[in-house]
């Protein structure tokens, strides 16, 4: 399944060929670009190799686009949200933890969570549901 990811803000396209593009911006406010895979649940990430990412930092993702910044304030401060649209159009919300190292995913269907992460307890229990 090919889905395409948009800024909840600005719904401008994230996703350029295998990459979901974000700005980030790091506690000492040094920014840079990071590039994630579409795949849910892969947590690779590409980045120019200055700038440096540590495990534990929480670093701030904003849309590339927009500027605006993608903390999911009505769920968790430690994660983003960006939308996912799929083949037939239909909408759903995509979590992911703005911690360094911290593997995470959800995947927000209605009032269901789907979990992907060896970390996806970290902010919802079984069962979780909106």
């Amino acid at each position: 399944m090919k889905n395409d990811y948009v800024c909840p803000f600005c719904r401008g396209h994230l996703k350029v060929k295998n990459s979901v593009i974000f700005s980030a911006r790091k506690p000492g406010g040094e920014r840079g670009l990071l590039l994630l895979s579409p795949e849910i649940g892969n947590y690779a990430v590409r980045k120019h190799r200055t700038f440096e990412l540590n495990d534990g930092e929480k670093t701030d993702l904003y849309c590339p686009i927009c500027h605006a910044n993608l903390m999911a304030q009505n769920y968790n401060n430690n994660l983003a949200r960006i939308i996912s649209i799929d083949e037939y159009g239909e909408e759903n919300v995509i979590l992911i933890s703005e911690i360094v190292g911290e593997r995470c995913t959800y995947v927000i269907h209605g009032k269901k969570v789907e979990k992907y992460g060896d970390d996806a307890t970290n902010y919802f229990g079984a069962g979780t549901e909106f």
